[in-house]
């Protein structure tokens, strides 16, 4: 946000953290919407840059069905924490329509980074972790109703952190022993919620129970190891720590996909499944679009395309020669096609 300035249009809606539209693609922003979106805790943008061109991205999920499914996420939290029922109808029609979009999206990689206000409270997370666990699960071969029950149970794998004591879960200092002992009860709390609901299958309950369960059994809280551990949940340890890295707040560090995928894969096989892990990182685009990358022979170049058969190897639009003078015009390389041709590093900086 830092970088923002008067002018610049908003290229990719900016969505707020109780789910509604802040400010749409192709708005012109002023002093005044800077100003107020650096108030609540938004922590970057995506703007267009006419000096590198239009830059083309399919979304995997509509606004609408992702809006639909963050406001759905909060009203069953809200209900619960009034000690209210909610409504799994809406729940199930919400999973229906992130399923259906999936599907039909199923050759798309995940190749945009998600900016969220720094007061989320971990809608998105839910949101996010769902689509990934669902776009794995198609991956693996999944039919609609393992997807369905996948996704319900995503949705709402940290359900039972809400029955925590609030002031535990926002304590600035380390926690003593017997509160991390509190902490470390949240998934037997979400499982109770779950399984008591009818309509919520056994299967999407046991997420709730196991996504903290660790490979090689040194997870919580019941200590699993390997196929002991509901596969939904193997699944969803994966996405829900893979998001967790790359869901940019306010408040955190930028991860990139690349560090979180080489995070998971140094990990693989002790606290993840190592075939879930394999189908996950085929999904995900290594460089997302709008990464400003350096190539081996000096250029800069911008991420305009991802490539489903090799996710490390983009289509770029280079705009600064070796020797950081401007393009004109810029110019695209598939790397895939040119071999030769290879990222060296990102550029965390404006073009």
């Amino acid at each position: 946000m830092d970088k923002v300035k008067p002018g610049m249009i908003v290229e990719r809606a900016i969505i707020g953290s109780t789910g509604e539209i802040l400010l749409n693609k192709g708005v012109h922003i002023d002093a005044r919407y800077i100003q107020r979106l650096k108030d609540i805790g938004v922590p970057a943008i995506y703007v267009r840059d006419e000096n590198i061109g239009k830059v083309e991205y399919d979304e995997v999920v509509s606004n609408q069905t992702r809006l639909e499914a963050l406001s759905v996420a909060r009203d069953v939290v809200t209900n619960l924490r009034l000690r209210s029922d909610f409504d799994i109808r809406r729940v199930n029609k919400v999973v229906d329509d992130l399923v259906s979009e999936l599907v039909t999206s199923r050759d798309l990689l995940v190749a945009l980074i998600d900016m969220r206000a720094a007061n989320d409270e971990g809608f998105y997370h839910s949101v996010n972790t769902t689509v990934l666990s669902v776009i794995t699960g198609l991956g693996m071969g999944y039919n609609d109703k393992q997807l369905r029950q996948l996704a319900c149970g995503a949705l709402f794998h940290d359900i039972g952190v809400i029955l925590l004591p609030p002031e535990l879960l926002k304590k600035p200092t380390p926690l003593s022993p017997e509160e991390n002992k509190q902490i470390l009860k949240h998934p037997e709390l979400g499982f109770q919620i779950l399984r008591k609901k009818e309509g919520v299958s056994l299967m999407s309950a046991h997420v709730a129970l196991q996504h903290h369960e660790k490979f090689d059994g040194s997870g919580y809280p019941r200590g699993l190891a390997g196929d002991e551990i509901c596969e939904y949940a193997r699944i969803v340890a994966v996405t829900a720590i893979y998001d967790n890295f790359v869901g940019l707040g306010s408040n955190k560090q930028l991860v990139l996909p690349h560090q979180a995928i080489q995070y998971l894969i140094k990990y693989g096989g002790i606290w993840f499944d190592p075939e879930i892990l394999k189908v996950f990182v085929g999904i995900i685009a290594v460089f997302p679009i709008g990464s400003v990358v350096q190539l081996n022979s000096g250029v800069q170049a911008l991420v305009t395309r991802a490539n489903k058969n090799h996710p490390s190897r983009p289509v770029v639009r280079v705009f600064k020669n070796r020797l950081g003078a401007r393009v004109a015009p810029p110019f695209e390389i598939d790397l895939e096609a040119n071999p030769e041709y290879f990222i060296q590093t990102i550029v965390v900086e404006e073009p």
